[in-house]
């Protein structure tokens, strides 16, 4: 395999780590920064994506792309509300639990039932999570930001199963689909956008637009094609210690024991549950 799509990889997943940075110091909301990342995405897509494969799709996978744009679109309002209401590191914390909501639903979607090792997966990154909760009251903005980020986990769990099930469609089509149908989830809240923005914060979205989705997203779209689904699976968490180092240098954001115990535990969580589905595959029928 060639090494270059690893770097490509961990590139990618480098800018992901320091993506909620960015969003926490941006002065914009949640809705107008994804009105300008899709928006950047979107047209940088286009021309990327070719105009014949697009001309060839039919209303069954044009049907399929607005599925997974909506369900991306819902994945990223919900992390964006995340970082805003908690930190970068408890966001990126939230969403990195999707290996786990995988679990159940390869159960309830495939009918493949979990083993005891994804059993004992799901309960450790669940007393991770109760570990990086501050305070089990919705009035706290943290514990409601980790809860939202919880949901767009969710979101981003069910991503991989649609994906899968479209998977002829080619992949820049996808991409491209799946920005421009996530627009509409924004639209939605396109009366709570705010534009009075100063000039560090356009230069934030612009980095955000152009580094943190154009680059990111462009580079982990060939390393994941290319690369084995468990080696991205592990390259991808190494986002959230990323995004932990980033928001205590840059932010000051505090760094209990509490939170890096419950951190290691939902980090350790995924890995083990994809590190033993891995062995599961290898192992003989």
């Amino acid at each position: 395999m060639n090494p270059r799509y690893y770097v490509e990889g961990l590139i990618a997943v480098f800018i992901f780590g320091i993506t909620p940075v960015f969003i926490k110091e941006v002065s914009a909301n949640a809705f107008t920064i994804g009105v300008v990342r899709l928006s950047i995405g979107i047209v940088f897509l286009y021309f990327l994506a070719r105009h014949s494969n697009l001309k060839k799709l039919n209303l069954k996978e044009w049907r399929a792309l607005l599925w997974i744009g909506l369900l991306f679109g819902a994945h990223w309002v919900t992390y964006f509300i995340s970082v805003k209401m908690s930190t970068p590191s408890m966001a990126i914390l939230s969403v990195s639990s999707f290996g786990v909501h995988m679990i159940y639903l390869n159960w309830l979607i495939k009918g493949v039932k979990p083993r005891l090792t994804d059993v004992a997966a799901v309960m450790i990154a669940v007393v991770g999570i109760f570990l990086i909760i501050p305070d089990f009251d919705l009035q706290n903005d943290v514990t409601a930001g980790i809860l939202i980020g919880l949901c767009s986990a969710l979101f981003f769990a069910i991503l991989p199963f649609v994906q899968q099930r479209h998977q002829h469609i080619d992949s820049m089509s996808r991409a491209f689909g799946q920005y421009t149908f996530a627009m509409l989830v924004f639209l939605l809240f396109s009366a709570k956008t705010n534009w009075n923005l100063t000039q560090i914060d356009w230069v934030y979205l612009a980095i955000l637009g152009v580094i943190c989705t154009v680059v990111a997203h462009t580079l982990w779209l060939r390393a994941s094609t290319m690369l084995p689904p468990t080696n991205t699976s592990l390259i991808f968490y190494l986002g959230s210690p990323i995004a932990m180092f980033t928001s205590y240098l840059f932010l000051n954001e505090e760094m209990s024991s509490s939170k890096l115990i419950g951190a290691g535990l939902i980090i350790s969580a995924n890995i083990f549950g994809v590190l033993m589905r891995r062995s599961g595959k290898k192992r003989p029928a």
